[in-house]
């Protein structure tokens, strides 16, 4: 028995070293040092070195969830894109169709469309790997979009944004939806491993024939069509978004007024002999500022002209600096964001000031102001 299972562990070893170099061979860049992941790992990456590092760790983990990154570690200095997009990563998952029947059509779909909007000699690596199939493509990239003029207006990552674009428009948008390439998380499946998932071999359906196809320039302009496309809907989407945002304040801001109706009705509507302070304090200067958004000067000059009115008809004169008092309370109701103080809390806290707000309601009712 101990023989046996020797005999099946030394099998499985010589089927992933198999596997690891047919898989190391569709990489173009230096191989080490790159990412890999196991079960083992809980499957989050680290750095190997060498090729032996990687063989260690995938027989550590007994063959089981054995990925290693197609894209070398460090792709990226000081946000400056340093790898081409080289190679394309497609995942077919069998949950995502409701039949056999359609998941096998986008197999050959896929594949169609890979020679068709590629090169008809292209001929990429397919994997069973026990829950759907796996499209790797080498091609060949003379650089990194981000250094290519006509995309460097589409953002950051040109590069990364053309991996995923291939991976939808060569699958029809039938390529797993969870699943999208980047340079730090386009892992690759070993031929030979174990999926711990579905407890099945990953197992090769096609071989990479060793081409490397470049991109057609036709296909380069309609990865730049979509580029455009996403760029006008996103503002699009933007405008939308800030619309609402308007919209929202808006009625947000015409239902406070309708609440701080008496603030136009009962105090800017009338002199007051008393509580002139208090009210520009606590009422008109946090009304105009955060509830109707006036500007400084605007409603400096409302409150300015409302005590105006207030000294000119009353019969006590103000008794305070207008102009420093006015600056002082606008300034206090910006910087602290408060609304004016309410109708009920007014009428707790300063039942002089709002009786006389009655009064002065009842007055203008009878159209005596």
């Amino acid at each position: 028995m101990i023989l046996q299972y020797q005999q099946q562990q030394q099998q499985l070893n010589n089927e992933i070293q198999q596997g690891l170099d047919f898989i190391l061979s569709h990489f173009e860049e230096s191989l080490f040092p790159r990412k890999i992941s196991t079960y083992k790992s809980n499957n989050k990456q680290f750095l190997v070195r060498t090729r032996e590092e990687v063989i260690d760790a995938f027989t550590a983990s007994n063959f089981i969830d054995c990925k290693i990154n197609a894209y070398p570690y460090l792709t990226e200095y000081k946000g400056i894109q340093r790898y081409k997009p080289n190679f394309i990563f497609i995942d077919l998952d069998r949950n995502d169709f409701k039949t056999e029947k359609g998941f096998e059509l986008a197999l050959s779909t896929t594949l169609k469309n890979i020679k068709e909007k590629l090169d008809s000699n292209s001929c990429p690596t397919v994997l069973e790997t026990g829950g759907g199939y796996h499209f790797y493509q080498p091609i060949f990239c003379p650089t990194a979009l981000e250094n290519v003029t006509e995309f460097q207006s589409f953002g950051k990552k040109p590069s990364q944004e053309f991996l995923r674009f291939a991976k939808d428009n060569l699958s029809n948008g039938k390529a797993d939806k969870q699943n999208n390439p980047s340079f730090r998380s386009c892992l690759l499946r070993i031929p030979g491993s174990i999926n711990s998932k579905y407890d099945k071999k990953v197992t090769i359906v096609q071989r990479w024939n060793g081409y490397r196809p470049p991109i057609p320039r036709e296909f380069i302009e309609e990865f730049r069509t979509y580029l455009i496309q996403k760029k006008i809907d996103e503002a699009r989407q933007k405008q939308k978004i800030l619309s609402m945002r308007n919209k929202n304040r808006h009625a947000n801001n015409s239902k406070y007024i309708n609440y701080y109706e008496w603030i136009d009705t009962k105090i800017l509507a009338n002199s007051f002999e008393d509580c002139r302070k208090i009210i520009v304090d606590l009422i008109l200067a946090p009304y105009l500022i955060n509830i109707k958004k006036l500007s400084f000067e605007e409603s400096y000059q409302i409150i300015n002209e409302w005590l105006q009115k207030c000294d000119l008809l009353s019969e006590r004169k103000l008794d305070f600096n207008a102009r420093s008092v006015v600056n002082t309370a606008l300034a206090t109701a910006y910087k602290k964001q408060i609304p004016p103080m309410s109708i009920i809390t007014l009428k707790t806290n300063y039942k002089d000031l709002y009786f006389l707000l009655e009064q002065k309601g009842e007055r203008n009712e009878k159209g005596d102001n």
